[in-house]
């Protein structure tokens, strides 16, 4: 019987942020996203973003 691993998927070190209209790394996303909705600074474009929490869930999934 031959076990085969499945290898994660790695997420890429940056992406393009619409909201940000620039490349942001995701460690860089991860703390804006955080900072601003635990800080619930409201006028941030972090604020709420949904792919902000896609990139924190996968970010906390690896």
């Amino acid at each position: 019987m031959v076990q085969v691993r499945l290898a994660k998927k790695k997420a890429a070190d940056t992406f393009f942020c619409k909201f940000l209209n620039r490349d942001v790394r995701v460690n860089e996303c991860v703390d804006d996203y955080v900072n601003a909705n635990s800080l619930n600074i409201r006028h941030s474009p972090c604020f709420k973003c949904s792919h902000g929490l896609k990139v924190r869930l996968e970010f906390a999934n690896t």
